[in-house]
């Protein structure tokens, strides 16, 4: 086993995966929220505007990776080399800012967030890692995969989140999302089976969730 293989760095890592990157459940939350024009902040290699453009929307990426961006540019999307601190864009240039899984990577998420409320006209819908459950699978000698990527300076629990955004807007909302499997490697209705009797409350289960979302009014 190789360290790349349990330790990710993301600052190629886009590029050697073949996989589409846009996760389905942010990509639902998009379309729910998002107005017709929309920047992707920290878009990689464009996953997100492709399949954003599918559904009718106006997307263009942003990213300080040039590498990525040049990818983005031959699938079609349009991207630029930008700094998230200082976007060179006009005030309400958008109407929705999309920030997925950017927050943990910054050295100033507060200056990030600034600059999208400054250039969004209707809301900024964010996802990153959620640390909320943390010391729970430490206690048990388990960890999450964003704990082991080599470039995440930030590490938010939901109580974490809610303070950051706090600062800045006055209406958001928080969510947890992506719960953990309750059982791994077996068939799904052995997961089912355990959702309904958590429902029952015959048996106990505090779920364990991947990702935080949040959605922002500006």
């Amino acid at each position: 086993m190789k360290k790349e293989e349990i330790y990710r760095d993301t600052e190629d890592w886009y590029l050697k995966t073949k996989k589409n990157q846009a996760y389905s459940l942010l990509v639902d939350l998009t379309s729910s929220y998002a107005g017709n024009k929309i920047l992707d902040i920290g878009c990689a290699t464009g996953s997100y505007c492709i399949e954003l453009k599918k559904k009718g929307f106006k997307c263009v990426g942003v990213d300080i990776n040039e590498g990525y961006v040049e990818d983005a540019i031959e699938k079609g999307v349009e991207a630029y080399k930008m700094n998230a601190e200082k976007l060179i864009f006009p005030d309400n240039s958008f109407d929705t800012i999309i920030l997925f899984e950017v927050l943990e990577h910054s050295t100033n998420p507060k200056l990030i967030l600034n600059e999208a409320r400054r250039v969004s006209k209707k809301n900024i819908l964010i996802s990153v890692p959620n640390s909320t459950n943390f010391f729970e699978l430490k206690r048990n000698n388990l960890t999450y995969e964003h704990m082991l990527e080599t470039d995440h300076l930030n590490f938010f629990t939901k109580n974490d989140l809610e303070e950051l955004l706090s600062e800045i807007f006055e209406k958001f909302k928080v969510e947890e999302i992506d719960p953990i499997p309750l059982t791994v490697g077996l068939p799904n209705w052995v997961n089912y089976v355990l959702i309904v009797l958590i429902k029952l409350k015959l048996i106990k289960y505090d779920r364990i969730y991947n990702r935080l979302i949040s959605v922002i009014e500006v």
